[in-house]
């Protein structure tokens, strides 16, 4: 295969790997707490958006065909305002499961916090696994491709190449209004910051609510060619949540622009050692590009446990 070829899917499996990250930082960046409802947040951002533009009736029978968006969706625009549509409710799902799971232990440590939301996590499983929603994902483009060194390249895959960095931007600029802002103060000293009138019952929401919006968009890209077949499965999103735990532990955990370039460097890496030494390396069996990552980790914390682009914590005596 054509090494451009090779650098494109790298490209597009570490931009995967990055619309994961995004969203695991916009909760830890505010209370250091690792966001295991995350995988199912996105899966039913995922799902809300399959029924739009389909069915529109979030599969009850009485809805469907109800909502005007459904005729509008095979239009570019209706596409996209499905997808807005799409992101503000899962944000509000995320917002709700922060003031359900979350802000009644508000106080406790990280640790307890994280408990909690893999208890959420395994509620939001059973919920979001066994909705009557349509599970298809329908693109505007559809299964269109792009001949690129005469190869056939989905445009998918450029359209994930495209997105994770404009969502970088977005997220950049959205990190110097208020909620960045205070997002910081909180997680320097919490104390500090509402002692100084920041809302931290608003900040949590609106962390949330962008965790899961971001966890949405990368159920999305990992639903679609050429990771996908179109078809969403939420059984699957937890074990691409969990490959993406060497791109914040090597990128930083609080870093967005740390957690991009890992990405996209973990990505090339899979891709590129499997396409171009994968004859050489057969004796290691099919799975040695997936473990690759996880000793790239262990070296990385070895050396610098905050990860490449992390901030080192301070203490203060």
């Amino acid at each position: 295969m054509a090494i451009e070829i090779l650098l494109i899917q790298g490209w597009s499996l570490g931009s995967v790997y990055a619309l994961v990250g995004f969203g695991f930082v916009a909760t830890y960046k505010t209370n250091k707490v690792l966001n295991f409802t995350l995988p199912f947040l996105g899966a039913a951002g995922a799902l809300i958006l399959s029924s739009l533009v389909s069915d529109g009736g979030f599969g009850i029978n009485r809805f469907r065909g109800k909502n005007p968006l459904t005729s509008i969706a095979d239009h570019p625009v209706g596409w996209v305002l499905c997808l807005v549509t799409a992101l503000v409710l899962v944000g509000a799902i995320g917002a709700l499961v922060e003031r359900l799971v979350i802000r009644p232990l508000s106080g406790r440590s990280p640790f307890i916090l994280t408990m909690a939301t893999l208890a959420g996590a395994l509620i939001l499983e059973v919920v979001v696994g066994h909705a009557p929603i349509s599970r298809r994902l329908a693109m505007p483009w559809g299964t269109a491709s792009i001949g690129i060194d005469g190869a056939d390249v989905s445009v998918s895959t450029l359209v994930i190449c495209v997105l994770a960095p404009a969502v970088l931007v977005g997220v950049a600029g959205f990190n110097r209004t208020w909620f960045g802002i205070a997002a910081r103060a909180m997680a320097n000293d919490e104390e500090a910051a509402v002692s100084m009138g920041i809302n931290r019952s608003r900040v949590m929401a609106t962390a949330w609510a962008l965790a899961a919006a971001l966890g949405m968009l990368a159920a999305l890209a990992f639903a679609v060619p050429p990771l996908g077949a179109g078809i969403f499965a939420t059984r699957s999103m937890p074990s691409l949540f969990f490959r993406a735990i060497p791109v914040l532990a090597i990128g930083g955990w609080d870093s967005y622009g740390g957690v991009y370039v890992a990405g996209i460097t973990i990505g090339l890496m899979q891709v590129m050692v499997g396409g171009l030494w994968g004859e050489y390396a057969s004796f290691l069996g099919g799975g040695y590009t997936t473990i690759l990552p996880y000793i790239v980790m262990l070296v990385v914390l070895m050396i610098r446990p905050t990860g490449v682009f992390g901030q080192a914590a301070v203490r203060r005596v």
